[in-house]
């Protein structure tokens, strides 16, 4: 786990000096399509374990749709790296590292 922290602060890091306006469309389109790929034909063959509104692939395309490749990519790994037995659950839609949380509903 120490590992994954590791790794993903190092790409938070890098990610930084990249500026918000260089999206990779290709990139976008290329990881939704996989997505919706893993969502009609992968997800509905396993079991339903994610402990996160919203799932974890829908948090995944709206991440890509609102930040980008490179950020919706950190963002994905961060959030599978917190899906588990020992991790958390409830609401929790995607956020780049530094915005504040929303207000609870």
């Amino acid at each position: 786990m120490q590992l994954c922290f590791s790794f993903l602060y190092l790409i938070k890091l890098a990610v930084e000096y990249l500026s918000d306006g260089e999206v990779n469309n290709l990139g976008v389109k290329a990881a939704l399509s996989m997505l919706k790929f893993y969502k009609r034909e992968i997800s509905p063959v396993m079991p339903n374990s994610c402990r996160y509104l919203p799932t974890c692939s829908e948090y995944s395309m709206i991440a890509y749709k609102k930040y980008g490749v490179v950020k919706g990519t950190v963002l994905t790994a961060w959030r599978l790296c917190r899906c588990n037995p020992l991790g958390g659950s409830g609401f929790d839609p995607p956020r780049w590292f530094n915005e504040t949380s929303p207000p609870e509903q």
